[in-house]
């Protein structure tokens, strides 16, 4: 017989472990990171499409207000159905707008969005008193609309 050097050592058996199971702590820490931004980004998205809906509503609004005028021909009913609806979403941001005008009403409309260009709109307010009201309804429209839509994409509301 041979004489052994050392210890006798029998065969290494590992046992069978999941590929899956148990996570180390950087995977649990990554899925909660994703279950987390997944909340987030529905969220956000629930929160987009609210305010599309609010935005749609407004501007179905002033399409009926539009359609009335087609019918009718009353330059100041349609101006003065625009202004109100300018005035409530102004509101929306700035509730002192409510009771602006002149300089300041443009300025409000200038202010919540920027790249609309706001003449026309600044005009509805005098347009609605008078009984013989000259407006071009389409482009004042088009502008309202554009507004709005901006307007009701920025969500920063206007210092107090």
């Amino acid at each position: 017989m041979q004489q052994q050097s050392g210890p006798v050592l029998r065969d290494i058996h590992v046992p069978h472990v999941s590929m899956w199971w148990p996570l180390a702590p950087g995977w649990w820490a990554l899925i909660a990171l994703l279950v987390v931004a997944c909340i987030v980004a529905v969220l956000a998205w629930r929160r987009r499409a609210a305010r599309r809906r609010r935005a749609d509503a407004v501007v179905a609004e002033l399409r009926a207000a539009r359609e009335r005028y087609a019918t009718d021909g009353d330059a100041a009913a349609f101006a003065a159905a625009a202004s109100q609806l300018l005035r409530r979403v102004a509101r929306l941001r700035d509730p002192r707008s409510v009771t602006s005008s002149g300089d300041d009403w443009r300025r409000v409309l200038a202010t919540q969005a920027p790249r609309v260009a706001v003449d026309r709109l600044v005009a509805l307010d005098g347009t609605m008193y008078r009984p013989k009201a000259e407006l071009d309804v389409a482009a004042t429209a088009r502008d309202a609309e554009a507004w709005v839509r901006a307007a009701m994409r920025r969500t920063s509301r206007v210092p107090a």
